[in-house]
């Protein structure tokens, strides 16, 4: 095989009825000094009245930029379907994803990612980056995102090509900060042996790919710089995953991951990770439950936050809450 004609990055963006959003992903993407990208959109089964506007973005497009459209569903296929669908057609060495409504920022993102990548002295399964945040209005978000806040924990000296560090899951775990899929670089082999996106997931599917990408990978590299824009959605809008869901199925999908990862993972980080989340996310649906008055089912998740992690103080609270929930049966 003829290794030269393999793009080094094949880049995902999956997409459906935001093309204005989109293009600007897009041209973020094709706007790297890196060239030695493949570029594959996924179009989720947008609607007619915006599917003619991506027929149109793909009608003399940049040579690198592959097109795929599934069929049209009520509500799509979700980003773990589409994303998929890319990184089985995709062919570079390493994955790449963006959401269509953010953008990449740093146009050296790929050139300095390929530049540590190749000088590292083993294969990197993974190569995690930082983001920023802006609010529906525009206005940056003063709140460091996800790793960022790992900074501090840094070694002074040591630092690699591009400040960029080597780390352990057990480190990059010690952030209780969401994943973000714009500044996550997966080597293909292993995104595909580890089965890729959950197909049955559709809310914080990032999560659960993290976790289990730090849970197979052998080298991962953390670059401290900042290299995307994230768009916080529109609350009020239901054109997101996020925004689209209630709080309740939010929790729900939440617990999903985090059993699936506690039952399926063999590194102890990774289970200590998610025996603290799940007993956070239970006590969360206490919360909810109490505050709708429903005092039985709120004791019943009590006692499974307890088998999460034991504490005096909940334990109290769980026979405070099985004393109403004796005088609402």
């Amino acid at each position: 095989m003829d290794t030269s004609t393999i793009p080094f990055f094949s880049v995902i963006l999956p997409t459906r009825n935001r093309p204005e959003l989109f293009l600007r992903a897009l041209d973020s993407v094709l706007r790297q000094s890196c060239r030695n990208i493949e570029v594959l959109v996924v179009n989720d089964g947008s609607s007619d009245e915006f599917l003619s506007r991506y027929r149109d973005m793909e009608e003399g497009s940049d040579p690198r930029v592959s097109w795929y459209y599934q069929p049209q569903r009520p509500n799509g296929h979700g980003p773990s379907y589409s994303i998929n669908t890319g990184a089985h057609a995709a062919r570079g060495q390493y994955v790449c994803i963006l959401d269509d409504d953010d953008s990449w920022e740093d146009v050296d993102h790929l050139t300095k990612a390929q530049d540590v990548i190749s000088a590292a002295d083993t294969v990197v399964d993974a190569y995690y980056s930082n983001q920023t945040a802006y609010t529906a209005d525009g206005k940056p978000l003063d709140k460091l995102l996800w790793l960022a806040s790992l900074v501090a924990k840094l070694p002074a000296s040591g630092a690699g090509p591009h400040g960029t560090h080597r780390v352990t899951p057990e480190f990059l775990l010690s952030c209780n900060g969401f994943p973000h899929l714009n500044c996550s670089i997966i080597r293909r082999e292993l995104y595909l042996a580890i089965g890729g996106m959950d197909e049955g997931i559709r809310y914080e599917c990032e999560v659960d790919l993290y976790l289990r990408t730090l849970d197979a990978s052998e080298q991962i590299i953390y670059s401290t710089a900042f290299v995307a824009r994230h768009n916080i959605p529109d609350a009020v809008a239901k054109t997101n995953v996020s925004t689209g869901v209630s709080v309740l199925q939010k929790r729900l999908s939440q617990i999903v991951v985090y059993q699936k990862n506690l039952a399926r993972a063999p590194a102890i980080p990774i289970r200590n990770n998610c025996l603290l989340k799940l007993a956070m996310l239970y006590k969360q649906l206490v919360q909810h439950f109490v505050a709708d008055k429903e005092y039985v089912i709120a004791a019943r998740y009590a006692r499974i936050a307890l088998s999460y992690k034991w504490s005096l103080k909940w334990r109290m609270y769980c026979f405070y809450l099985a004393l109403l929930a004796a005088t609402a049966s």
